[in-house]
């Protein structure tokens, strides 16, 4: 199929023509102006509000097309296609349209989203400092009426174009208000204010006014609050939209192209055709994956990450051909070749993480022979031989394991749990204990040879199995009514209606809000007059499901036991450690964690031929 040429639905068509048709004529023919003139560039934005292309993800209710992501992300390709600087500045702006939507301070959507729609008011963005770790460069006290700000916003873009932003700044308990202030100096008194630097001097889309934003006591008013955001919302909200930005990088791509098909009219050299179809054919591998990872919804992190890296290496390098077809006439600053590799190197770090980063990082660092050669385009690479780093980005850290102590409940006949001092820092210089317990004490894992005469200790584990992803199933409500509840599949193919189907190699880990009664051993292991234990667990069903449907890697609970109380055949720990998988039991704060998208790191003390082992269990989140 033809990267240039594609059948449009009516959606499509209504939105996507007029846009061609607009950045066809004027915008391609002025496309090296509106890079480096801030006055062109502000003149196309408008062109783009005049034909209600700036309120695509405004909805009509209030003005605007309202279309959806598949149009969005085919429009963002197009805008990048004929000129980087538009796209890269009309893309902030769409942004602060899209927070607003989706703010429930109604009365601010009035004052904005209307005038947005009708192309009367432009906003951009200025909260990517979020992203850095330490101490945060903007911060909010909330005052009587509002929040003051100090701090400095580092990046705002659209300096004398935008006629304000929305700022981000981190409040005392972490979470981040988000607010819309003006783009123009503003004294609100003589201590109050906002300033900003002069343009920054970059060395692509110059024309975009990159300024500094530097706040001090600037007063909020909660009328002008958008949202107020949770601490590490940041870096989820970069993990839901990984593959958004990778359309800015394949319309640069097509851009390239462009260049190239031009050199094949001009210069009777083969290898340049030969260029052009084998890079034609790979973006069009490329944009067709990416694409179907955007309707998967149970699609790894990784592997979107794999995606967005591919579309930055393949814009690089059809940019670098462009230059190499172009001969020495590239090296002057207003040849359009010139101007497109810029132009790829700032989509290499347009809203980049550290995951982004290392994901990149990886491509371009492959040996020869890993795809480079034409044989193999796969995003996988899942047949090099050489060992790929594995990236996992969270936000958060969460003990999932009790507090070790004397009074912790525990099944009848196993070793108590003590501690006992055998020097101290008055008479030895330095304080240390002996502890015992068992095996299966605390927060602890099963081994296979828990069960299994020839299975595996605790301590041949490997110590990439102890790293893994896990989904969480709630059933509380359930075992409110119910303590003798299990886990049934009805239960487990109802959580994948919401969640999507459970990925291989997950441990499914079950939440029933026994973690509460932790401190009242009667109530932990809840014995009836014949001493007959009754808590919650697996169904042998749901677990053979599991195991040969999904093809899980472990389960967990927060009770003593995978298997219900009821059982006393251990059906479920039987059934799981078969083979060396994990099992998890009295786990703790699962309330904490959302249904999936979590990483368990488990920390495990290696005992020789060890049954199991008391276990540091955190979640990564």
């Amino acid at each position: 199929m033809d990267c240039d040429r594609q059948v449009l639905p009516e959606e499509n068509h209504s939105v996507l023509e007029i846009a061609h048709s607009y950045l066809l004529n004027p915008v391609a023919a002025k496309a090296n102006e509106i890079d480096r003139d801030p006055d062109t560039l502000m003149q196309a934005l408008q062109g783009l509000g005049n034909l209600g292309l700036l309120a695509l993800r405004i909805p009509p209710d209030w003005g605007g097309k309202g279309v959806s992501e598949d149009t969005f992300s085919k429009f963002q390709e197009l805008v990048a296609r004929y000129s980087g600087a538009l796209a890269f500045l009309q893309t902030q702006h769409q942004s602060a349209a899209a927070m607003l939507v989706a703010s429930s301070n109604f009365s601010l959507q009035q004052e904005y989203l209307p005038r947005i729609s009708k192309g009367e008011v432009l906003l951009g963005i200025g909260f990517s400092q979020l992203r850095r770790v330490g101490e945060p460069l903007t911060v909010a006290k909330p005052v009587t009426g509002g929040y003051q700000l100090d701090g400095v916003v580092p990046w705002v873009t659209g300096w004398g174009i935008f006629d304000d932003f929305i700022i981000a700044a981190t409040l005392p308990d972490g979470c981040a208000v988000f607010g819309v202030v003006p783009f123009q100096e503003t004294y609100q008194n003589s201590e109050s204010k906002i300033t900003f630097t002069s343009p920054a001097q970059l060395a692509a889309m110059t024309s975009t006014n990159t300024v500094t934003a530097n706040l001090s006591s600037y007063f909020l008013p909660e009328e002008y609050v958008v949202s107020i955001k949770p601490a590490g919302w940041i870096h989820e909200n970069d993990k839901n939209n990984v593959l958004r930005a990778t359309f800015l990088a394949t319309g640069c791509a097509f851009a390239g192209l462009d260049i190239i098909k031009s050199a094949v009219e001009t210069k009777s050299l083969p290898a340049i055709a030969h260029a052009l179809t084998a890079f034609q054919q790979e973006l069009n591998q490329c944009r067709s994956a990416i694409h179907q990872a955007q309707k998967n919804i149970n699609i790894q992190l990784s592997e979107k990450l794999q995606l967005r890296a591919w579309a930055i290496d393949l814009a690089t390098r059809i940019a670098h051909a462009a230059v190499t077809v172009s001969s020495g006439a590239a090296n002057y600053l207003h040849h359009p070749a010139q101007r497109v590799y810029r132009e790829a190197l700032v989509f290499t770090v347009t809203g980049q993480t550290n995951a982004i980063m290392e994901a990149t990082l990886e491509r371009l660092s492959r040996k020869w022979g890993d795809g480079r050669d034409g044989k193999d385009n796969s995003y996988l690479f899942s047949q090099s031989k050489v060992i790929q780093p594995k990236t996992i980005t969270y936000s958060r850290v969460i003990h999932l394991s009790h507090v070790i102590d004397t009074d912790i409940p525990q099944w009848e006949g196993d070793p108590p749990v003590e501690f006992e001092t055998v020097a101290e820092i008055e008479k030895d210089g330095y304080h240390l204990r002996r502890f015992s317990l068992g095996e299966h004490s605390a927060t602890h894992i099963n081994a296979s040879k828990s069960f299994y005469h020839d299975g595996v200790g605790i301590d041949q584990y490997p110590a990439e199995s102890l790293v893994v992803p896990a989904v969480v199933i709630n059933i509380q409500e359930q075992v409110k009514i119910n303590p003798d509840y299990i886990l049934n599949v009805a239960d487990i193919l109802e959580w994948e209606e919401q969640y999507g189907e459970i990925t291989s190699k997950n441990i499914v880990l079950l939440y029933t809000g026994w973690q509460e009664k932790w401190c009242d051993r009667t109530a932990f292991m809840n014995p009836d007059s014949q001493g007959n234990m009754h808590f919650p667990g697996f169904s042998s069903d749901a677990t053979e499901f599991l195991l040969h449907e999904r093809d899980i890697a472990g389960v967990g609970i927060d009770t003593h036991g995978v298997d219900p109380g009821q059982d006393t055949t251990f059906t479920t720990n039987c059934l799981v450690l078969e083979k060396p998988r994990i099992v998890l039991e009295n786990l703790t704060n699962l309330d904490q964690l959302p249904a999936k998208g979590v990483t368990l790191v488990i920390g495990i003390l290696r005992l020789r031929d060890g049954s199991g082992s008391p276990a540091g269990v955190m979640a990564l989140i």
